[in-house]
C-alpha cells in the first residue's frame, strides 16, 4: 500500500524510489506508470542531499520506464493523487 511505502521513507533522510502507479487515462482506460519518487526530507543534513541531487540524473539514465519524476521534501509532499497526476491521470 501507499502507506507503507511512504513509511519507509526516513525522517531526516533522502531516498529514491520507483512507484508502480495506476491512472486513468483521457480516453478513459486504466493503466500502470512508473514514476521516480526523489525523497529528501527539509530536516535532512545539507551533505546527502547535495549527494541525492548530484546523483539522481545519472541514476534516472540507467531505469528504463521511468515515465516522470516526482519530488518530496516533507511528508506533506506525499500525495498519492498528485503522484497520479504528475504521472499522467486525469
Amino acid at each position: 500500500s501507499f502507506e507503507v511505502f511512504t513509511s519507509k521513507l526516513p525522517d531526516g533522510g533522502c531516498r529514491y524510489a520507483v512507484l508502480d502507479v495506476e491512472i486513468n487515462t483521457k480516453s478513459g482506460a486504466t493503466t500502470n506508470k512508473l514514476i521516480f519518487i526523489a525523497w529528501s526530507d527539509d530536516n535532512a543534513s545539507v551533505k546527502p542531499k547535495m549527494l541525492y541531487a548530484s546523483s539522481k540524473d545519472a541514476l534516472k539514465k540507467t531505469l528504463s520506464g521511468i515515465n516522470e519524476e516526482y519530488q518530496a521534501t516533507d511528508r506533506g509532499d506525499l500525495d498519492l493523487a498528485e503522484i497520479k497526476k504528475k504521472a499522467g491521470s486525469v
